[in-house]
């Protein structure tokens, strides 16, 4: 049983100026799936990552009541036959989003696009740690995700590893629920071989192999249109060029070299950061 099968869809609410996107996404969702939406705002305060002490207790939860009847006065106005429960719960916001999506099928979390400098200076986005130690899929909506216009594909980038794999495998039952296309884009790192011939075969071996992968999944979801591009460049630019106006792009949560690195790299989370559709990004442990 896959992530499209089980499971409620948890989402992070805090400032909805800022988060109402993600909100609207998990909302639909949950009403495309039949789950419950879970709201969850963490009760967060700098000294502790339990609960506060005396007043200050006080006024943080009376301030997440606030904030989750908000919200759940969007998802109603938005999908009125959803089931919503909200949660406050006392702690930082990532491990207090990790322990609600335990059970979860699908974790949304809102993010902003942020200057360069900020990008390199300051911590790393929420998505970046939810995204490496979830253990179900973690979809980061931007705060100014564009609107994806007719029937646009889900893209998932792969590089043959089992989170990519996993990946696969969530982005064509996601295309088959959906009803639109599949785009499935392999790239070879450029510096993969120093010749010219070198590469063509690499990526004829790449793509050997992603069309090899792709067979049982190809069979299973018969009515998933799905192409199939393998290509010499740079993974992260080449993603994000395929995902521009896409549904969502889907990547694994380790690739080779590890997207968990990457993510923690001098790259600044690019995909997390740039990327302009709703971004997935599967564990590993989701392929069994």
């Amino acid at each position: 049983m896959n992530s499209l099968e089980q499971g409620a869809v948890v989402v992070g609410v805090g400032r909805l100026t800022a988060g109402r996107p993600a909100l609207a996404w998990a909302a639909e969702e949950a009403a495309r799936t039949g789950r419950a939406l879970r709201l969850v705002h963490a009760l967060e305060h700098p000294q502790d990552d339990g609960e506060a002490p005396g007043l200050l207790a006080e006024h943080l939860r009376a301030g997440g009541d606030v904030v989750l009847a908000q919200a759940r006065k969007l998802v109603e106005e938005w999908q009125p036959e959803v089931v919503v429960e909200p949660r406050a719960v006392a702690g930082r916001r990532a491990p207090v989003l990790l322990a609600e999506a335990a059970d979860a099928a699908l974790l949304v979390v809102g993010a902003k696009h942020r200057p360069v400098v900020e990008q390199v200076l300051a911590l790393p986005p929420l998505a970046v740690p939810l995204s490496s130690h979830a253990r179900c899929p973690v979809a980061v909506v931007h705060e100014d995700a564009a609107v994806a216009v007719g029937r646009p594909a889900v893209v998932v980038g792969v590089d043959g590893s089992p989170s990519s794999l996993a990946a696969l495998a969530h982005a064509f039952a996601r295309a088959e629920r959906d009803q639109v296309p599949l785009r499935v884009v392999r790239v070879v790192r450029a510096r993969t071989e120093p010749d010219s011939g070198g590469r063509e075969e690499a990526v004829d071996r790449a793509e050997a192999e992603l069309l090899r992968s792709a067979a049982e999944l190809c069979a299973r979801h018969p009515r998933v249109e799905a192409e199939f591009t393998t290509t010499l460049g740079r993974p992260l630019g080449t993603l994000l060029r395929e995902a521009a106006g896409a549904r969502c792009l889907v990547v694994g949560a380790r690739g080779r070299g590890g997207f968990r690195g990457l993510l923690l790299g001098s790259v600044s989370h690019a995909l997390v950061e740039h990327t302009g559709c709703p971004l997935i990004v599967v564990p590993a442990v989701e392929a069994g």
